[in-house]
C-alpha cells in the first residue's frame, strides 16, 4: 500500500509547490496613453492625465477556475499628500485551462492637479488574492515638472512680476511702460489656511499710487478664489492687467496688492514699482 501511494504523492507535489508561491504585483507602468509605452525619461506637467497599470502573478485559480482579486492604487505628491482618493479595481472571473498563463492587469487613470508642485510623485499599489488572503504591494515613482512656489508658514505674496504681454514667461527686468500701454501683473499667494475638505477663501485688492504717493486707482476683491478639493491647493496664482491712460504723466508709480485669507484671518501686502516714460 505504501509503495502504491508514492506515485500519487509525486504527481501532486508540483501543484502544491505552485500554490505556495507568493503573490506578485509585477511590471508597473505609467504612460501617457492607456496601455502605452512607459514614459521613460519624459515628464508629466500639472493637469496632465496619466495611465498606470500593473500585472498580477501567482494568484490562485480554484478547482472550478475562479479568480478573485482586489487591487488598490493611489497617487501621492512629493510631500506624501494624496492627490486623489484611492482607486479600487476588482477582478472576479473564471478562467479555463487554456488561460492558465493569463496575467491579470489592473489599471488606473489619474489626473494631476492643475496647480501642483514639481518633483517625484509616487503611485502606491497593492493587490489581494481573496482566496489565499495574500497581499502584494509596490510603488512606482514618476517625475512632474513645472513651476514651483516656495511655501510659507503664514500668508505671503511671492514672485510679483510685471510683464509686457499675457503670454510672456519671464517678467520684465526693466519695468518701464509708455502712456497708453497695457501692464500685465502676475504673482502667487501662499501660506493661506485650508478649511474642511481643503476649502480655501483667498481674495486680493489692487491699488496704484502716483509718484507723489496719492492713490490713483483701487479695486477691492479684484479676484476671489473660493473652492474645495480633495487635494489641498498649495498656492493661489494671481494675474490681472492695468490700462495706462494715454495722458498719464511720466514717473515712478507703485502697485499695491493686498491679499486676504478669510479662513485664516490673515492679510499680506506686496508692492512693486513700474515707470511710465
Amino acid at each position: 500500500m505504501r509503495i502504491a501511494a508514492l506515485p500519487a504523492l509525486l504527481v501532486f507535489a508540483p501543484a502544491l509547490i505552485a500554490q505556495t508561491r507568493p503573490l506578485q504585483a509585477a511590471r508597473p507602468v505609467i504612460s501617457q496613453s492607456e496601455d502605452g509605452p512607459p514614459i521613460g525619461t519624459g515628464e508629466f506637467q500639472p493637469g496632465d492625465i496619466a495611465f498606470f497599470s500593473f500585472q498580477v502573478e501567482n494568484y490562485k485559480v480554484s478547482p472550478t477556475g475562479k479568480v478573485d482579486l482586489v487591487g488598490h492604487m493611489q497617487t501621492f505628491d512629493p510631500k506624501g499628500t494624496a492627490i486623489a482618493p484611492r482607486d479600487e479595481e476588482v477582478i472576479g472571473t473564471s478562467v479555463s485551462v487554456e488561460d492558465k498563463d493569463w496575467k491579470p492587469k489592473l489599471r488606473m487613470q489619474l489626473q494631476l492637479p492643475s496647480i501642483a508642485p514639481p518633483g517625484q510623485y509616487k503611485v502606491k499599489y497593492e493587490v489581494t488574492d481573496q482566496q489565499t488572503h495574500q497581499t502584494a504591494t509596490g510603488e512606482l515613482a514618476f517625475p512632474v515638472s513645472g513651476k514651483g512656489v516656495e511655501p510659507a508658514a503664514s500668508l505671503t505674496v511671492r514672485d510679483l512680476g510685471f510683464y509686457r504681454a499675457l503670454e510672456d514667461e519671464a517678467p520684465l527686468k526693466v519695468v518701464a511702460y509708455r502712456p497708453g500701454d497695457m501692464v500685465w501683473v502676475r504673482f502667487d499667494a501662499v501660506g493661506f489656511k485650508h478649511g474642511e475638505q481643503n476649502a480655501i477663501d483667498v481674495s486680493y485688492d489692487v491699488a496704484v499710487l502716483s509718484p507723489d504717493g496719492k492713490q490713483l486707482f483701487t479695486q477691492e476683491d479684484a479676484a476671489v478664489e473660493k473652492s474645495q478639493a480633495f487635494y489641498p491647493q498649495p498656492w493661489v496664482p494671481g494675474s490681472f492687467n492695468l490700462s495706462l491712460q494715454p495722458t498719464m504723466a511720466t514717473g515712478a508709480y507703485t502697485l499695491v496688492i493686498t491679499v486676504h485669507d478669510a479662513l485664516g484671518k490673515q492679510t499680506a501686502e506686496a508692492k512693486g514699482e513700474f515707470r511710465v516714460e
